[in-house]
């Protein structure tokens, strides 16, 4: 019986506990001063990346990378929230590899807590869209810069992954909130969950912040 994308992700949690072929394309003409990820979209793949725990944390970043023909790494990142408000933040980078090894992924891997995995270009297109569609379903559009980064994934068909992705948690939305929302933002997200789900269609975990701190004292 084939294992769901979460329940292999818990498995490799538990274990935790106790201790894609790019397609030849043509070479595009890209200037170092650009900003836009489209162009870039027909650079083979380099990489697609995303923490091995992230449907059992429900928060991560989701990265792929393609190599620019003069060496050089063009990288999108996408802060997703997989149990409730979709993508919380995007970027896109273009770097020396070498800056991308050692101060991008350094940074990801850098807290010990957790492995990133890699995961096939298709799935990861699939892993964001679904990811996007159930946050846009609860009332949740995605970060300003998400449209420019996942201009990156190009002509990539995400109907090619086989990995079915479940998304929110025991059957409904999940709300945690963030470090960086205030209760202002706290509020208008739970109004926002009351008004599609209803105020038992979902779960909340509240968490003290800094924000909440300067709020409340």
């Amino acid at each position: 019986m084939a294992l769901s994308e979460q329940q292999r992700q818990k498995k490799l949690a538990k274990k935790k506990q106790k201790r894609g072929s790019a397609v030849k394309q043509k070479t595009p003409s890209i200037t170092p001063s650009m900003k836009k990820a489209k162009p870039y979209a027909i650079c083979p793949i380099h990489e697609c990346l995303i923490p091995d725990d992230l449907f059992v944390s429900g928060l991560g970043e989701l990265v792929v990378a393609r190599r620019a023909p003069n060496g050089e790494i063009a990288m999108s990142a996408f802060v997703i929230d997989v149990f409730c408000l979709g993508v919380k933040d995007a970027m896109f980078l273009v770097m020396p590899e070498s800056e991308y090894e050692q101060r991008i992924k350094a940074r990801m891997f850098s807290t010990g807590e957790r492995d990133f995995e890699k995961l096939h270009q298709t799935c990861a297109k699939k892993l964001l869209d679904g990811v996007v569609d159930f946050a846009k379903e609860l009332g949740f559009a995605p970060h300003p810069d998400y449209k420019n980064a996942y201009e990156l994934f190009g002509n990539i068909d995400a109907g090619a992954c086989p990995v079915k992705y479940t998304y929110g948690k025991n059957g409904k939305p999940f709300y945690m909130n963030g470090p960086y929302e205030s209760p202002a933002d706290i509020e208008r997200i739970i109004n926002t969950l009351t008004k599609k789900c209803g105020p038992d269609g979902f779960h909340t975990l509240f968490r003290l912040t800094d924000a909440m701190d300067d709020y409340f004292m």
